[in-house]
């Protein structure tokens, strides 16, 4: 109990389980947080564009649209449609009920009329880029956090398929052996010959760069580790004492599969789902970088460095260090963890 105790409490595993937390909070409540409101934070404001990380000035946001019809719910979960013009400037002075004096980021000075029943406070607020600005003067705090949100989606959706499909697969060919298990051990071996990434192309280029093919295509790389594992360990415990007595009772086999010996070998199997994890988000991170993943103006983490490590040759280093840290981050967060995972496990037999 006391070695159990110790490996939790390692400085590592700590980090790793606050970081992750943090990340998915971020990633959950991503526009309560964020100040760029607009669906994947993708509000231009060219005059601003490429500042520093801290750089605060006033914003003057008016809607092109009347009404907006978007329900809260998607605005509060995905944002807003992007139906307003976003202008940036140093500062602001109301004349009267109908006119202000704007001071734009140039220093020049220009009137701005008010519409009626408009507020000032509405339509100019001050916002701090705490991550500075690209290019095309986007936010770029606002848009790691979404960067984070579609790591996660990748990670959680693509394990969640190769999970379901090896381990039914893995189980199949362990228990009953046999033909089932030469035709799925000829796929897991087929398939296991071609490097991931090429596979990953493969599906990608043949179905489309949508965002649920990159899902797809990333689960379906992954459940052959997960297969070849649960086979394994099948092969091991059916051989034990109590599933021949539940056999020799007259079970049936699904209840023996899912109720006796799926339990039995969940441990190992919840280390390698952490593992797939950190190998998911750098897959995607990969192909969005190489102009295969994720399109924008929908953000990623890897098409972000890929839009902004230019700039790092130019002396902006943290266009580039801000994304490739999230991604190196989140990538070591689940590996500390899965090696606590297996720590623990390995504590439990002994």
């Amino acid at each position: 109990m006391s070695k159990l105790k110790n490996i939790l409490l390692k400085p590592s595993f700590f980090f790793s389980i606050c970081w992750l937390s943090l990340n998915i909070f971020l990633a959950l409540f991503a526009f309560y947080i964020i100040p760029d409101k607009t669906e994947n934070a993708n509000a231009h404001i060219p005059e601003i564009a490429l500042k520093d990380p801290g750089f605060s000035c006033y914003i003057v946001s008016r809607s092109l649209m009347n009404e907006n019809t978007e329900s809260i719910l998607k605005t509060k979960f995905f944002g807003k449609r992007s139906n307003e013009t976003h202008t940036a400037i140093k500062s602001y002075k109301k004349l009267n009920d109908s006119l202000i004096s704007i001071i734009n980021i140039t220093g020049s000075e220009s009137f701005y009329p008010l519409k009626k029943k408009e507020k000032i406070e509405e339509i100019i607020k001050q916002r701090t880029f705490f991550f500075g600005t690209d290019k095309y003067g986007r936010d770029l705090f606002s848009r790691i956090i979404l960067g984070l949100r579609i790591s996660f989606f990748v990670g959680l959706i693509s394990v969640s398929i190769s999970i379901i499909l090896g381990i039914l697969l893995g189980l199949i060919a362990g228990y009953f052996g046999g033909i089932p298990d030469k035709v799925i051990m000829f796929l897991i071996n087929s398939l296991w010959s071609i490097p991931t990434v090429l596979l990953v192309f493969a599906i990608v280029i043949g179905f489309g760069r949508s965002i649920a093919v990159i899902f797809i295509a990333v689960g379906l790389t992954m459940w052959i580790e997960v297969a070849r594992l649960v086979r394994g360990m099948v092969l091991q415990t059916k051989a034990k004492t109590y599933i021949t007595a539940a056999e020799s009772l007259g079970l049936q086999k699904r209840l023996i599969l899912f109720k006796h010996i799926l339990p039995n070998i969940i441990g190992p199997v919840t280390v390698l789902i952490a593992a797939n994890f950190a190998i998911a988000i750098l897959i995607e991170a990969g192909l969005s970088y190489l102009g295969f993943g994720v399109q924008p103006p929908t953000p990623s983490l890897g098409n972000l460095l890929n839009e902004n490590y230019g700039y790092a040759l130019s002396g902006k280093l943290y266009m580039a260090i801000i994304p490739a840290l999230s991604i190196m981050l989140l990538v070591l967060s689940f590996n500390l963890i899965g090696n606590t995972l297996s720590n623990i496990f390995e504590a439990k037999e002994n």
